[in-house]
């Protein structure tokens, strides 16, 4: 990107100091900007599509989790303190499957 804004410069600087504009040149220097634009546009997508897939898996793994904990749950006496660590212990993994996950959107 650097190259192209060196680029970019000298075709301004032409201009700029009346050694003549070469609108050619211009272009070409921003078909390659645009060239570019496309390249990061793709990546970025691809970046942001395998997030959303690992989100999603994480997703669909602590709601199996969560499921199995109230299963259990459901089946201990009402009054019991394992019923309120279970819950507890799926909480906590559903928001360290959602901070495992979130972390990399940056």
């Amino acid at each position: 990107m650097d190259a192209l804004l060196e680029q970019l410069s000298a075709v301004a600087d032409t201009a700029v100091d009346g050694r003549g504009f070469d609108p050619a040149q211009f272009a070409g220097v921003l078909a390659l900007f645009e060239g570019h634009a496309h390249a990061w546009w793709a990546a970025a997508e691809a970046e942001h599509e395998a997030v959303a897939r690992d989100t999603e898996a994480a997703v669909v793994t602590a709601e199996g989790h969560l499921k199995g904990v109230m299963d259990a749950a459901v089946g201990r006496y009402r009054g019991s303190s394992g019923q309120a660590d279970a819950l507890s212990a799926a909480t906590a993994a559903m928001e360290t499957a959602f901070k495992a996950t979130s972390g990399t959107h940056r």
